[in-house]
This record gives C-alpha cells, sequence and structure tokens, in this order.
C-alpha cells in the first residue's frame, strides 16, 4: 500500500488514480496525524509526502517517524523551494524530493524505484 498525504485534495485524486492504475494500493490522508495512523499498518510500503499542511505538517510527522523507528520509504513532495535535497538527508527515510507541478512519470518512476508492491 502507498501512502499519499496532502492537504490539496485534487493532488490526493491524481495520485491515487495514477498509483492504482499502475497495480498499487493506495491509502489518502489530508494531514500529518491521519497518515500516522496508516504508516503503522503492516501493508505501508511507501509514502508520497507534502510538507506544509495543517496540524502536523510534513517535517513534524518525519521526526515523528525518525523518533519511533517508522522505517516506511518517503518521497517528498514540497510547493515552495525553500526546501531542498540536502536539507532532507537529515530524514533517513526521505529518498527522493519532488518540487510541485509534479510529473506522472517521475512520480512513478520514483514509487517503483523505492516502494515495493
Amino acid at each position: 500500500m502507498i501512502l499519499v498525504v496532502d492537504d490539496d485534495k485534487i493532488l490526493t485524486q491524481l495520485l491515487r488514480t495514477l498509483l492504482e492504475e499502475a497495480g498499487y494500493e493506495v491509502r489518502v490522508a489530508y494531514d500529518g496525524e491521519e497518515a500516522y495512523k496508516h504508516l503503522k499498518d503492516p501493508k505501508c510500503r511507501g509514502m508520497l509526502l507534502d510538507i506544509r499542511m495543517p496540524g502536523i505538517n510534513g517535517a513534524e510527522l518525519l521526526m515523528l517517524m525518525a523518533a519511533e523507528g517508522i522505517n516506511v520509504p518517503v518521497i517528498v513532495m514540497a510547493g515552495f523551494p525553500d526546501f531542498d535535497e540536502e536539507e532532507m538527508k537529515e530524514f533517513p527515510n526521505v529518498k527522493k524530493l519532488f518540487h510541485k507541478p509534479l510529473y506522472p512519470e517521475e512520480v512513478l518512476g520514483a514509487v517503483r524505484e523505492y516502494c515495493k508492491k
């Protein structure tokens, strides 16, 4: 299962459709708190994560994952240029950083590379 976490409901639906058409089971969460519940599911094989969200944001969720030893591969989606690859290296789960707008073929390629079916 791939977890898609973003407060943009249109984007989450587009990503869900893309991934489901590629054969992945997908769950969607609109904030970090909701996402955290799904991360404990043993079927979770990866997460597409927005950084800026209300409530528990993406960076806080990454810190929580590190503190609790949750080792799910994460592909970060940043809508603002103030996050870079170097900054994301402090989080061992982060495998890739994309800046929005996203390109479907790149996202799907990263999911295939880092997230087992």
